[in-house]
């Protein structure tokens, strides 16, 4: 009889960890899965007809999806207006507010910003898994002969939902980003964040000012989005300034990019420390995945997050990388040059 009772507490204490691991797992591997499908279907689409701006009516999305339909097992497409007919419940559920499907038109509903995912189609895979997707109607034209396979999903934004009308139909649960930023304010590590999004450049004349002796300036959106300095590289402007496309980003959504002692404290919630303090890098880590939640990807090979403190250099940026057994920082290096597309971004809202 002791016995069973020493099993009955053991059982008590390791079982929810246990069945969160299993969950975490379960999420990731349905992640996988869709997101190849998916891949598989644009690179088809990208060898039969390229992908490019090719879709230009009234509704681009809604074009792209049906072209898409010929390389992906879709049952079901939804124009912007009926995506209800898609989605099998009313709102989606966020931390700061829930998004109603109907109030949702464009890119920007799905946290991209950018005026060229102008528009929104719903589609319903052959699995059951709901989709809303903004594509990029100005999206290059790649050479099926040159872009690499499962690269052809990068003008695609939005959202799906891993459980179908199954719940919690929460954002950073079971409905999951693809190339989407935030439909809300996640609360995660004591802050208020977007999960890790790649930032969308902008040009060095959008925030600096060349003057008459051909220097350049910061202007008021540099000021206004929090740019240390213009992105110069021998005295001349760098083509995209990914860095400061991600403060751009966060400024718009009322936050700021995540800062040193941001990124130290999610280093300290997902490694289960307590003296992350400062930008040295941290080994012999291990890493809690049941902790991540919104942020999977972290503990991955592209693990790194661009930090809001510039580099002295003009044209490079600090990152910070987060791997399974190591918090780690780069510093001024071409890796990280602020024209490199490899780091994520992080917004957030109630830090310093």
């Amino acid at each position: 009889m002791i016995a069973l009772v020493i099993i009955g507490v053991v059982s008590a204490l390791t079982l929810p960890t246990l069945l969160t691991k299993i969950n975490d797992t379960v999420t990731k591997n349905k992640i996988a899965v869709f997101e190849r499908k998916l891949s598989k279907g644009t690179d088809l689409l990208n060898i039969e007809y390229g992908i490019g701006p090719y879709y230009n009516g009234a509704n681009p999305s809604y074009e792209f999806a049906q072209a898409l339909s010929k390389h992906l097992k879709i049952v079901t497409i939804c124009d912007k207006d009926n995506l209800r007919n898609c989605v099998p419940y009313d709102s989606i559920h966020a931390d700061e507010k829930d998004l109603k499907i109907s109030d949702i038109k464009s890119g920007y509903d799905l946290g991209v910003n950018n005026n060229d995912y102008t528009d929104v189609a719903g589609i319903v895979l052959a699995d059951g898994t709901p989709m809303i997707l903004s594509w990029n109607k100005n999206c290059p034209v790649s050479d099926p002969d040159t872009v690499e396979k499962g690269q052809t999903t990068a003008c695609i934004s939005g959202i799906y939902d891993l459980n179908g009308a199954k719940g919690p139909n929460k954002f950073g649960k079971d409905v999951i980003g693809l190339n989407s930023s935030h439909i809300g304010w996640l609360n995660f590590a004591g802050l208020k964040i977007t999960p890790p999004f790649t930032p969308i450049p902008i040009t060095v004349d959008e925030y600096c000012t060349k003057q008459a002796d051909k220097t350049w300036v910061l202007n008021e959106n540099g000021e206004k989005y929090g740019i240390q300095y213009c992105a110069l590289r021998y005295s001349t402007p760098i083509e995209k300034d990914y860095l400061a496309g991600a403060k751009k980003t966060c400024y718009e959504l009322g936050g700021h990019l995540a800062s040193i002692e941001d990124l130290n404290a999610i280093g300290n919630y997902i490694y289960n420390k307590t003296n992350f303090n400062s930008n040295k890098t941290q080994n012999n880590l291990v890493l809690d995945e049941s902790k991540l939640g919104p942020l999977y990807g972290l503990g991955s090979s592209w693990c790194a997050i661009w930090q809001r403190e510039a580099s002295e250099g003009a044209y490079m940026g600090w990152a910070k990388c987060f791997k399974k057994n190591q918090m780690s920082s780069t510093y001024n290096t071409g890796w990280f040059g602020k024209g490199n597309s490899t780091p994520n971004a992080i917004c957030v809202k109630n830090s310093n």
